[in-house]
């Protein structure tokens, strides 16, 4: 619900500064100053529109209903065993380790290092 409220916040922020930049006009005809883009100036009117789409787009994520329900979506048991083992037949590029559940070559830290 958090994460809803701050992307609400976020749109609106988001379309009011980019809705100021393309039409800086405020409530009743009142002039709005300028904001200065240094020299992106001439862009004016491509950050304004991005920054509204951004702040619609932002809205739109929160105000809109998520889609099914994840948990119930899934049917099954996940896709990784972090808790397997590894395959002592397997070989690395045809050659047999020395030491089967080491898998690298490199050399194991001392209490030196």
């Amino acid at each position: 619900m958090g994460a809803r409220i701050l992307s609400f916040v976020l749109g609106v922020m988001l379309g009011g500064i980019g809705w100021a930049i393309v039409d800086p006009k405020g409530p009743a005809g009142a002039r709005l100053p300028a904001l200065d883009l240094g020299m992106f100036e001439g862009h004016r009117a491509f950050i304004g529109w991005g920054l509204l789409a951004l702040g619609i787009a932002s809205l739109l994520s929160a105000v809109l209903p998520k889609g099914a329900d994840v948990k119930a979506a899934r049917k099954g048991p996940p896709m990784v065993d972090f808790d397997a083992l590894p395959d002592l037949d397997a070989h690395h590029d045809g050659e047999t380790p020395a030491d089967p559940l080491r898998l690298s070559n490199s050399p194991t830290p001392s209490a030196l290092w």
